[in-house]
């Protein structure tokens, strides 16, 4: 899946392309969209250095199909008081499924092509994206969007069963503080927390959340691929949004495309999604 930064802008730029009804209802809750945009992931950051309910249901979702999801959004959204706030909310998270199913087979092909960490080659997509926006990907804060507040968290609760809003907003004030501590425009810094994720285990695995000063040249080609699929994501994006609202007055059906899990696999098989390494689009990846 790409990385924070990734999602935001992608979100922003499926925002600008919406008009009508589904515009006015982002436009109205941006926090509530905002957050949305990095889907389950957000469960990933309540206390992430162990094992807990929270972060393993967002683990189980991301092993789950999309339309397990997104039908349990439905009923949420037909249960609850506040439906545009739950709408937003939900519009954001299909923007994030729209990026993961695109994306996410390739990035584990990326993984295998050049031996990085699956969150090394999205924080070097995360970099490149900065750049091309003109942003200094060292010292860039990726949550100034996310706002932790109590208001959000009841809303956002009820897309997860068993959680609740205190453990939402905890979950948000970790992505917040985590952040914080990742953004590394100093070198001492930087060496610091390299060496505390050395002495844990962890560096391998983690040291792609903190943005390098130089591009990797180890993994330019699977970027510029990247860079490909995330504009293919676009009109997937918008798709998806503007179909969901008929989907909820029972006037269309779920596309097909949420047969597959946030992580581009049918539920409890390898994965398919880029098998012959074929994309969504029906482009063979290897003449990207």
């Amino acid at each position: 899946m790409p990385s924070t930064y990734a999602h935001y802008i992608f979100g922003q730029q499926i925002r600008g392309r919406l008009s009508g009804y589904e515009r006015k209802v982002i436009d109205k809750y941006p926090e509530l969209f905002n957050i949305g945009l990095h889907g389950p992931d957000i469960l990933f950051y309540y206390r992430p250095l162990g094992k807990n309910k929270v972060n393993q249901l967002g683990s189980r979702i991301h092993n789950e199909s999309g339309a397990k999801f997104f039908v349990h959004a439905a009923k949420a959204l037909h249960t609850h008081d506040q439906y545009e706030k739950h709408l937003a909310y939900v519009y954001g998270v299909l923007c994030h499924f729209a990026l993961d199913e695109i994306c996410h087979g390739y990035v584990e092909q990326a993984v295998k092509e050049t031996g990085l960490a699956h969150i090394a080659v999205e924080g070097e997509l995360d970099r490149k994206l900065m750049i091309m926006n003109g942003e200094n990907p060292v010292s860039r804060r990726l949550t100034g969007h996310i706002v932790p507040s109590m208001k959000n968290a009841i809303i956002i609760k009820d897309f997860y069963r068993g959680i609740t809003a205190k453990e939402v907003k905890k979950a948000l004030n970790g992505m917040v503080f985590y952040d914080r501590i990742l953004v590394c425009p100093s070198k001492l810094k930087r060496m610091a927390l390299y060496a505390a994720l050395k002495v844990a285990g962890l560096y391998y695995d983690f040291h792609g959340f903190i943005i390098k000063y130089h591009e990797n040249e180890s993994c330019r080609e699977q970027i510029r691929k990247l860079l490909h699929l995330y504009e293919k994501a676009v009109p997937l994006a918008d798709k998806l949004i503007c179909e969901y609202k008929p989907f909820l007055e029972g006037n269309a059906t779920l596309d097909s495309v949420y047969a597959y899990t946030f992580g581009s696999q049918f539920p409890g098989k390898e994965d398919t999604l880029n098998e012959n390494k074929i994309d969504k689009t029906g482009e063979k990846l290897d003449t990207l």
